[in-house]
């Protein structure tokens, strides 16, 4: 008999076309986050242990599903040459292009299901709300102006001065004006404004900017006048520091100060820093940096000894330990598995913080050592010696899985 498959985490399950001996060799799911069936595969369901299920949705039948991850955009262009409606299963976000006759929207779409975001021109919303079985998720409906752009925008100078006077612009994504424009060029140029995402703006800049947006855009947020926006992640040391007359920094990646980084040098250079991500500076400098910051309005790692930055795939290997003067601090934004020789003697002993933003894979023991050390928690910790007893044919997690 062939040995039963137990699988982790499967993002969609399509039972459309599944059997009864197909689901018979699936011995347990983790999650799912959508399962997919027609009316004829919907007993089927119930024969298939699955810990967590988002959504289920029924499909009709005889239909071809075109399935959309990540970000879509329809124009139109889309439904063009094609024999049948379009059925469409969309994970992820889909924009529908202001200039598409809604006759194609009547003719070119059966249907759609989606798990996301659902982007939509004023015009075309009636038309493609009347072809939605399913939406899970928010829904931006944005105005039909004549000038949109499908996409995040930095608004500079020069594209300020391709714009006619007066226009009404539309923006589906963030938009970042990084420099000090003039207020007299956006109000000749922008009439009005529409920003599904985020505005990010300088204060000089601030007023023009919302006296211009329609109802429905997105937050913004205003860099203090006088600061600097440093959009890219920094790393602060002695040779930038000394080149940075006393400065004001807005920051929206995360900022990093080094180890070698001297207190005075830090105290005359910076004068103040605001910082939207995570603010990662020595314990040393502690005093320094809460004159420079809102501590309350900050999120800031002190760290002690090494920093260890664990923000992809990581392994620490016992050995790692016998390179170590002192404690470390480790920061983790990605996965990190720690050997299971390591004791959690020495993971307590020569370990100052553990900041988790990631996932930590550990033994038993060795958890109960890391939640001690615990400063950010807001990661996850992940038993590494679990397994299947029951079953050695594990596959792990499934992004798109047919039975």
């Amino acid at each position: 008999m062939e040995q039963e498959k137990s699988i982790g985490n499967i993002n969609i399950l399509d039972l459309r076309n599944a059997t009864e001996d197909s689901v018979a060799g699936i011995k347990r799911i983790g999650n799912a986050n959508l399962v997919i069936y027609t009316r004829k595969t919907a007993h089927l369901l119930t024969h298939l242990s699955i810990g967590n299920v988002n959504a289920t949705v029924e499909l009709p039948l005889d239909v071809d599903v075109r399935i959309l991850m990540g970000s879509t955009v329809i124009n139109r262009e889309y439904f063009r040459n094609q024999n049948d409606p379009a059925y469409l299963l969309v994970m992820g976000k889909i924009v529908f292009e202001p200039d598409i006759p809604i006759k194609e929207i009547a003719t070119g779409l059966a249907g759609f299901v989606m798990m996301g975001e659902l982007v939509c021109p004023e015009n075309l919303i009636g038309a493609v709300q009347s072809k939605a079985k399913q939406v899970m998720g928010r829904t931006v409906v944005y105005p039909a102006f004549t000038r949109v752009k499908i996409g995040s925008l930095v608004l500079e100078k020069h594209y300020l001065d391709a714009l006619e006077d007066g226009s009404e612009l539309a923006v589906i994504g963030a938009l970042r004006a990084p420099h000090d424009i003039s207020s007299e060029l956006l109000e000749r140029k922008v009439a009005k404004l529409f920003v599904s995402g985020t505005i990010l703006c300088h204060a000089e800049n601030a007023q023009a900017i919302q006296t211009r947006l329609v109802d429905g855009s997105g937050k913004v947020a205003v860099v203090p006048a006088g600061f600097r926006l440093v959009p890219e992640p920094l790393v602060l040391d002695n040779t930038l520091l000394e080149s940075l007359p006393a400065t004001r920094l807005y920051c929206t990646a995360p900022v990093l100060v080094e180890t070698s980084v001297a207190s005075a040098l830090l105290d005359e250079r910076l004068e103040k820093i605001i910082s939207r991500d995570l603010l990662i500076c020595p314990a040393p400098l502690r005093s320094v940096l809460t004159q420079k910051c809102d501590l309350l309005e900050t999120q800031v790692v002190f760290y002690e000894g090494d920093l260890w930055l664990m923000d992809g795939e990581h392994h620490l290997w016992a050995s790692r330990f016998d390179h170590l003067t002192g404690k470390a601090t480790v920061l983790v934004t990605g996965e990190l598995t720690i050997d299971s020789k390591i004791s959690p003697a020495v993971l307590t002993a020569r370990l100052a913080k553990v900041h988790n933003r990631g996932v930590i894979s550990c033994t038993p023991d060795q958890m109960g050592a890391i939640e001690s050390l615990l400063g950010l928690r807001d990661g996850e910790l992940v038993d590494s010696t679990r397994v299947d007893e029951e079953s050695k044919d594990w596959i792990g997690n499934v992004n798109c899985l047919t039975l």
